[in-house]
């Protein structure tokens, strides 16, 4: 396995300029999902939001939204916020700075956001530098694994029970690889983080 499901704090002081988790006395945790909209994974997992009564953040990728234009604009109708996930999910360690940079503003554009998140995480120090002086990189201290085909719903819902505190910042994806496991476990996660007193709320601007 070569991701955290709990970010070090080292990580934290290595990139200061990035947000990793919002710490408050109010229990108010942030979850949030990456690289939709899907069309039949990202209506659904609105379903459940609305069902569950939670906002979340949607962390969108420019040509998705492209393609799903009334389920993006569902996203904004229901009250959920939006985030930059760059225009095609480029990994900022193989690409060089300018071609990334474009590839950001193509996104902001679309998704009319300040915030972004980069693609699986990577992204260059002197990338980071640059793009805090435009937009608020937000990252996380809590990973589902919900990508991972070895990582089983079970493992995944406790991934986020046992790791979550005041403050979290939750990754999950709404994405065709592994949307059905998210699908899955997320009422579960939403349901026993609200028996533990959690409040959801969406990141601010």
């Amino acid at each position: 396995m070569n991701y955290f499901i709990k970010t070090p704090r080292l990580l934290h002081s290595l990139y200061r300029d990035a947000v990793w988790f919002l710490p408050n006395p109010d229990n108010k945790i942030y979850l949030t999902f990456d690289d939709g909209p899907v069309t039949g994974i990202t209506s659904k997992c609105l379903d459940i939001l609305l069902e569950h009564q939670v906002k979340a953040t949607f962390f969108c990728v420019g040509q998705n939204i492209e393609k799903s234009q009334e389920l993006y604009n569902r996203i904004r109708k229901e009250g959920h916020k939006i985030g930059n996930h760059s225009y095609n999910h480029l990994n900022g360690w193989k690409t060089d700075n300018k071609s990334y940079f474009d590839n950001i503003d193509k996104g902001a554009a679309l998704t009319n956001s300040l915030l972004f998140r980069p693609p699986y995480g990577k992204i260059k120090r002197s990338q980071l530098k640059k793009l805090h002086t435009k937009y608020k990189i937000i990252m996380w201290d809590v990973l589902s694994a919900d990508f991972d085909p070895k990582v089983t719903e079970e493992e995944c819902i406790q991934n986020v029970l046992k790791h979550t505190t005041s403050g979290s910042i939750i990754v999950m994806h709404d994405n065709e690889k592994c949307g059905n496991k998210m699908l899955n476990c997320l009422p579960t996660i939403l349901k026993e983080l609200k028996a533990q007193g959690y409040q959801f709320e969406v990141l601010p601007a």
